[in-house]
């Protein structure tokens, strides 16, 4: 007889016109996809009554929009796959004791006193990390619950092929941090005032682009990328996919630190890792402009080789394979501070 493939729920819900355009709404939706290749699960989402529905092409949960619950009711059998802010479809007393196993993407920023999810962190919950950095600080902070390490995945469908003539010298992606983009783009403009050899850039700052596709086919103009995270004092970034996105499309990367791009963003190997101020990262474009040309494609192709290694397949295991241990590892009450 076959067994019923198990329910795995999902929250989600925004009110910002571009709320499902995010790497985080996208990595979600990733893993929501992963479960439904499985014949093991079945995933169903719940859309939280404050979602509007824009007419945003971006948004990674429209094709899910007609088939998602029209109530959120557990049943005993069901596993929680919650992100972000999640745990407020659960009622307090639910959150404090989940009648089911919850996995948890759990960010590091979450751990700091201004962010109202860090009370989360107390609940009850088999935990996923982005980066070994950020494991590392929610175990250290005291989570209630095991932590797991399951890096994001690049979606290779979506990258497009290296452009061979791009068109910019450097591209600014600086949607976390308008202002030194903006600091940046000065410093630039004063660099082509006063020398002959013109640096071709374009900066990017607020409001998104539509689409990823949009974003990637921007990156894709540039020789070299400079990635602004978003800053120590903001939290720094659960995994930060954009520059290793850029590394598929084989661009030469600047990138300040971020937590989560510790993985990956390998200083002087895979990329250029200034400190995080105007002056360092302005340098660092143009150590990258000047660089010996074998050294240049030395750490593009050290970037593209370890970008190669984050697949949705490799995702997608990792992510069913934690799923088919959650109720043993729920049932081991050593694991949690409290639980029931």
């Amino acid at each position: 007889m076959k067994t019923a493939a198990r329910r795995v729920l999902f929250h989600r819900a925004w009110t910002k016109y571009n709320g499902g355009t995010s790497g985080g709404q996208l990595k979600v939706r990733d893993a929501f996809e992963h479960f439904a290749s499985s014949p093991l699960f079945e995933p169903k989402v719940y859309f939280g009554p404050e979602t509007v529905w824009y007419d945003n092409p971006g948004n990674v949960w429209h094709p899910y929009r007609k088939q998602a619950l029209q109530h959120w009711t557990i049943q005993p059998t069901d596993l929680l796959f919650f992100a972000g802010w999640d745990w407020k479809v659960l009622p307090p007393e639910q959150r404090e004791k989940p009648p089911v196993p919850v996995l948890n993407i759990a960010q590091p920023r979450q751990i700091m006193l201004p962010d109202a999810r860090r009370d989360y962190l107390m609940h009850p919950a088999i935990r996923i990390a982005k980066s070994t950095v950020g494991k590392k600080i929610l175990e250290d902070y005291g989570v209630n619950g095991p932590v797991f390490f399951i890096p994001d995945a690049v979606d290779f469908s979506l990258i497009p092929k290296p452009n061979p003539q791009p068109e910019l010298d450097v591209l600014i992606a600086g949607l976390k941090n308008p202002r030194m983009a903006r600091a940046l783009e000065r410093r630039l403009r004063w660099h082509n005032f006063l020398r002959r050899d013109k640096i071709r850039f374009k900066v990017q700052v607020p409001p998104k682009l539509p689409t990823r596709q949009d974003f990637l086919n921007l990156v894709n103009t540039a020789r070299v990328v400079v990635y602004l995270p978003l800053t120590e004092s903001q939290g720094a970034e659960g995994f930060y996919l954009p520059p290793l996105e850029g590394m598929v499309m084989e661009k030469f990367v600047i990138c300040p630190y971020a937590v989560g791009n510790a993985d990956f963003c390998i200083p002087n190997e895979t990329c250029l890792l200034p400190a995080y101020d105007t002056a360092s990262v302005f340098s660092a474009i143009l150590e990258a402009l000047k660089m010996d040309k074998a050294r240049f494609h030395q750490i593009i192709e050290a970037g593209r080789a370890i970008a190669n290694r984050h697949t949705l397949e490799e995702e997608r295991k990792a992510i069913l394979e934690l799923a088919g241990k959650a109720d043993d590892l729920w049932q081991d009450d050593s694991l949690y501070h409290t639980k029931r």
